[in-house]
């Protein structure tokens, strides 16, 4: 094995006539045979890698993929939190894709295609925020984030990253690892946002990456986990509340679009794939009914459904007007044993 893979290092510095007759004089029949191999195998690729945080020519810049810690643990120590920040500190507007409207702290409005501003409690069902430790997942520029920690709630959220892509539906047409990188390029840019208002607001909200399947052990308890439309994106959405019920000790939160009004939103039905899109992250349309069914399996029997509507550019558009998204809010208790 070792001889094959020095014959295949020869044979990229070497024109191949030349590399043949080197290897039949150094290594005889041996030699030969490695070189069928070598001309016969398919080429492998060379890894690729996107550098998610800055433009072109900063430093530092944070690479995907990425090693993670071992096994995703200690990101909550605040040295670990504060070389997060550290690795992001010269993000900048020009890097950021906001999914968000935000306004600074100079007043200064940022559009998104999301405009949650006035309409956060509705988003949340209501659900108290004071005091309370939450894990939010897929905060994305981080609106809910900061609207928790104003109100007083201990937050931390939980992202994909290091080696972990966002879940992709499959197409027989497409190379699946060239489609991740195309699409947490555009999760990096987001990510940006986050941080570059977590500076602004100097915030202290702690963020986690990782596999939503496969929580880190240590991130302990929490109060409430919100899942902020983030299970049509997600290949397993039951998979993911799963691991959310076993960290809480309330309440959990899923808010998503409501996709047809027009039969019994509380029907326990899902759709998959509802876009025709040739690759999307769009997996599913899930009824209120299908999540108050799951969250029920999972222990928290006692559920309401509410529906409001959020400011939305449809496409992300922003040079279209925004219209009214019409969604709704399952907010689930833990039923006392």
């Amino acid at each position: 094995m070792l001889l094959v893979m020095f014959t295949r290092t020869v044979f990229l510095r070497l024109r191949r006539s030349k590399a043949k007759r080197f290897l039949s004089k150094i290594t005889g029949v041996l030699g030969r045979q490695s070189h069928r191999v070598f001309r016969s195998s398919p080429k492998a690729s060379l890894p690729r890698i996107e550098y998610l945080h800055g433009y072109e020519g900063a430093r530092p810049r944070v690479p995907w993929p990425a090693f993670p810690p071992p096994q995703y643990l200690n990101q909550l120590e605040d040295s670990f939190q504060t070389s997060l920040a550290d690795d992001r500190a010269f993000i900048t507007q020009e890097d950021c894709i906001f999914y968000h409207t935000a306004v600074l702290p100079n007043g200064e409005v940022i559009s998104g295609p999301w405009d949650l501003r006035g309409r956060e409690a509705e988003y949340l069902g209501g659900v108290r925020l004071a005091g309370r430790r939450i894990l939010e997942f897929g905060p994305a520029t981080g609106h809910l984030t900061y609207f928790m920690e104003k109100h007083g709630a201990d937050v931390v959220c939980f992202e994909a990253g290091w080696d972990r892509s966002v879940d992709l539906l499959p197409s027989p047409d497409v190379d699946p690892s060239w489609a991740q990188m195309d699409a947490m390029r555009y999760i990096g840019a987001t990510q940006n946002s986050w941080w570059f208002l977590h500076r602004e607001y100097q915030s202290r909200t702690r963020m986690v990456y990782g596999d939503i399947y496969r929580l880190p052990a240590d991130l302990g308890q929490f109060d409430v986990a919100t899942f902020g439309a983030i299970l049509l994106h997600l290949e397993n959405p039951f998979a993911a509340l799963a691991q959310a019920a076993k960290r809480v000790t309330s309440e959990l939160v899923v808010t998503e679009p409501l996709q047809d009004e027009k039969s019994d939103p509380l029907l326990n039905r899902i759709e998959f794939a509802p876009q025709d899109v040739q690759y999307t992250t769009h997996w599913w349309s899930l009824s209120p009914g299908a999540v108050v069914r799951m969250l029920e399996r999972l222990g928290f029997g006692e559920t309401s459904v509410t529906y409001h509507v959020q400011k939305h550019h449809f496409g992300h558009d922003l040079t279209q007007p925004a219209g009214d998204m019409k969604m709704y809010t399952v907010v689930a208790r833990r039923l006392e044993a």
